[in-house]
Order: structure tokens, then C-alpha cells, then sequence
């Protein structure tokens, strides 16, 4: 479909001039905001057309693991600091889930190559990842035999050599996430077990809460965390339903915010809530699914709030299936837009049922990514970017073909190379009767035109 220009005739120019014009305009805007200046000004209300999308690099990190090594996209499981980056996923697992064999690797070269940093064979799912200002590296996943949630601190001072090992008994579930809030030293680990911990710096366990249990209809599932640079915790979950009988269902999605870290819990309005909180709609929490996709199924792939306004993707089964792009204003709790049943730009359209949100919290304005798979065979990675924060979608990257991209999840946070990091699960078909397999890709896209490349 050819755009034209609103409010301005271009006499003679191509669509090629028009897209050049179109990507200089945000290639200026892109720099200015990574390199900190404030973006006070509104973009151009001109709308061109489409410039090709660019290309997404990727790094082949581990040729034989399961088909669910990157188990999923709810949380950060890979991260950048000044001495590289750093990625986790699961090898190996036997029936019982009793041993899964998972790696902490890292890369010195920009993602060209990893290295084994840690590997161990747990009761576990890939542990999710954060990193500090000092480039410590903090590791958190459950132990599903004892219950315990275990923090792993690998300091950049000791090059990363022995994790320190902090465990909080009886709080473990199998899907979780978690959050730096380095201003008021500490991480933030919430699973679906419904408890909420909170881990100084220095691995000391601050508090443990119960946040949420089971309402009357369904119970907290599949979590997700990220803080605002004003120091609001947003958390949201995918609640589930099991009936008596029959298959059970991904009920709803909820949220609620903290405005001190985890200390306090409120709805986006402020009315402030009393945990344990109730996990469906029996409950107070804000909840972001539609009234008709209870029995459909819902899950929610990703969540991210920027500059006041909270931002979730998720797939509802209805027939057909919509893929949700939602944005709700966090003063308000307005349900502001909703992109569905597609999203997609100029040329992409993206399955959410996995994918992730990205951005940049060093200062306000500046474009929102969000990052998955596409909708329609062949499979690629695909990545739309926003200019108006989540208003409108244009196409910006897209990957080679791979036979089924599974748990597409990435970092928050754009590197300050300008850089969207992420890894992903690409499906083997295996032998019949036996698991299939997986490959673990990296991969990295450039939000600038002279962000570095992978090396060659």
C-alpha cells in the first residue's frame, strides 16, 4: 500500500526520496535521545512511505538443547553491561523436571561468540538475568524440589568467577521474573507461586510478601516486572483457569503498580490494595483482557511502561485469533488504544503469543520496539517501532527465515550502542516419540544506522 504525504505535496519525489526523508528524520530523532537529549519537539506529521526494513543479525549460542531452552518471553534472560553480554537457557531435562542442565553464558566480542560462564544441572527453568550499574550480574530461578527461590550474584570484581548464593525457602514456582531498582538497592523477584521478594545488593533478603492467591475463579500464573525511572514497579500476570474437568485455560490478564519498590501496592488510579491480592477478576487489580476472552485463552508475552503510559502484548484465542497491542494511561487507568486483531506495520505483522517490548529509560520521548515472530509462514523475527509511544507502528527490521522461533524474548533496555538484544528457541523437528530439539539463537538489531555490527 503506497502512503502519501498529509499536508504537504512532494512534486516530484519517489518513493524512494520520500522513505530517505522519512528514515533521516528518525535516524536524527533515534540519536538524539540515545545520546540524552531531551526530545521536546513531536515528529514530523508527515507520513511517508515505508523504508525496507532493515536486517536482524543472529548468533547460533548452542546447536543441541531442548525445544523450550528460552522458556519464555514474561522475562529478561539476556543482559549488557561494559564487560559484555550475558544469556541463559536450559540444555537438557528429564520427565520429572527434576534435572535441567542450564548455562549462564557470555560474550567479550558483541554477540560474535559465547563462552560457558556457569552451567549446573537443577530442578529448574532458564533463570532470568539482571545487571547493575557496576556490571555485577544477578541471577534468579526457583529449585521445583525444595521450593526455594535462589538468587546468584557474579560479581564483575571477582571476573564473574563463583556466584554467591542467596535462598528464600518455600516461595518457588516455575514462572517468574524480576527487576532491578538500583536507586533503592535491591532486585525484585516475583513468581507465580504469588510471593514477592525483594534482595538487597549484597544478596540480604529485604522482605518476602505474599502478593497475590488464588481468586475465584483462577489463580496467578505467568509474571512479569519493569520499573519507570520515577521508581514505579509495574507487575503484571497471565492468571489460569483449571476447571474439574477438562483442558485448562489462560483466563485474564492483570496489573498493579508499586510506588516504592515493592513496599506498597496500588491500581493505576490509586486506590490502595491489601495483600494477598485475589488474581483474577474476583480481585481489585486492573485487569487488561477484554470482557468476551475469559474462555478463549489469553496469555500475555510482554509488558513495559514508558513516559506514563503502560504498553502489553498478548495473543487471545479467540476465532479469529487477535493479536493485542494495548496501551492503558498509567494516571487515568484509561484503556487508551488497542491494536488488534493485527500488528503490524507497513509490510510486518507479528505473532504476539510470544515477543517482547523494548525501549530506553536513560530519558523521555524516543521510539518503542516490540519484537516477535510474524504472523504467516515463512517464520522470520520480526521488529515494528514506534514513534508516538505505541500510536502507530512502521516496520523496522526483519531476519532470515528459521523453522519455528519459540520464546522470543529479549532485554528491556536498548544498549547504549544503541542495540535491541534478545535470544530465541528455534524448534527441530525431532524423531517421532522422542522431545523435539532446539537451537539458541542471540540476536541484535540496530536502532541507529551506525550501531556496531556483529564481527566478523
Amino acid at each position: 500500500m503506497k502512503h502519501q504525504a498529509q499536508g504537504l505535496k512532494l512534486k516530484g519525489s519517489s518513493n524512494v526520496q520520500i522513505s530517505t526523508l522519512r528514515r533521516a528524520h528518525t535516524w536524527l530523532a533515534l540519536g538524539c535521545w540515545l545520546l540524552g537529549f531531551p526530545l521536546n519537539f513531536e515528529f514530523c506529521p508527515l507520513t511517508f512511505a515505508a523504508a525496507a526494513p532493515t536486517s536482524i543479525e543472529t548468533t547460533l549460542v548452542d546447536s543441541n538443547a531442548i525445544h523450550s531452552a528460552t522458556f519464555q518471553s514474561n522475562n529478561q534472560k539476556v543482559v549488557r553491561n561494559r564487560r559484555g553480554i550475558f544469556l541463559t537457557h536450559v540444555r537438557t531435562r528429564n520427565e520429572k523436571m527434576t534435572a535441567q542442565q542450564w548455562r549462564l553464558s557470555w560474550s567479550k566480542d558483541g554477540g560474535k561468540t559465547f563462552q560457558t560462564l556457569f552451567e549446573a544441572t537443577d530442578a529448574t527453568n532458564p533463570p532470568v538475568l539482571e545487571t547493575d550499574s557496576q556490571d555485577n550480574v544477578y541471577l534468579g530461578r526457583p529449585d521445583f524440589v525444595n521450593l526455594d527461590v535462589l538468587l546468584h550474584r557474579f560479581l564483575a570484581a571477582e571476573d564473574y568467577r563463583t556466584p554467591h548464593l542467596t535462598r528464600v525457602p518455600k516461595t518457588a514456582a516455575g514462572k517468574y521474573s524480576m527487576a532491578l531498582d538500583e536507586p533503592r538497592g535491591q532486585v525484585c523477584y516475583f513468581s507465580h507461586s504469588g510471593w514477592f521478594i525483594r534482595f538487597g545488593l549484597d544478596g540480604a533478603v529485604k522482605s518476602s510478601t505474599l502478593l497475590l492467591k488464588k481468586g475465584g475463579t483462577a489463580v496467578q500464573e505467568y509474571t512479569h516486572l519493569n520499573l519507570t525511572p520515577d521508581g514505579t514497579l509495574h507487575a503484571a500476570w497471565t492468571s489460569l483457569f483449571v476447571p474439574p474437568q477438562g483442558h485448562w485455560t489462560y483466563w485474564g490478564i492483570h496489573h498493579l503498580q508499586s510506588p516504592d519498590g515493592g513496599a506498597t501496592w496500588q491500581t493505576f488510579a490509586g486506590r490502595k490494595l491489601t495483600p494477598p491480592i485475589a488474581a483474577d477478576e474476583t480481585g481489585p487489580s486492573d485487569r487488561i483482557t477484554l470482557d468476551d476472552e475469559f474462555t478463549p485463552s489469553t496469555w500475555l508475552a510482554n509488558a513495559l511502561t514508558k513516559d506514563g503510559k503502560a504498553h502489553f502484548i498478548y495473543a487471545a484465542r479467540t476465532e479469529p485469533v487477535r493479536q493485542h497491542h494495548v496501551r492503558f494511561d498509567v494516571a487515568t487507568g484509561k484503556r487508551e488504544l488497542d491494536h488488534a486483531p493485527e500488528l503490524r506495520g507497513e509490510t510486518i505483522s507479528l505473532n504476539v503469543g510470544d515477543g517482547f517490548l523494548a525501549s530506553s529509560t536513560r530519558t523521555n520521548g524516543g521510539p518503542l520496539f516490540v519484537i516477535g515472530h510474524t504472523a504467516k509462514a515463512p517464520l522470520r523475527l520480526g521488529c515494528l517501532r514506534s514513534d508516538d509511544n505505541g500510536a502507530t507502528w512502521h516496520d523496522h527490521a526483519v531476519s532470515e527465515t528459521f523453522l519455528q522461533p519459540y520464546a522470543v524474548g529479549g532485554c528491556r533496555e536498548i544498549t547504549p550502542e544503541g542495540l535491541i538484544i534478545g535470544s530465541f528457541t528455534e524448534v527441530v523437528n525431532a524423531v517421532p516419540g522422542a522431545e523435539s530439539r532446539g537451537r539458541v539463537h542471540f540476536f541484535r538489531i540496530a536502532v541507529l544506522p551506525d550501531a556496531p555490527k556483529i564481527p566478523k
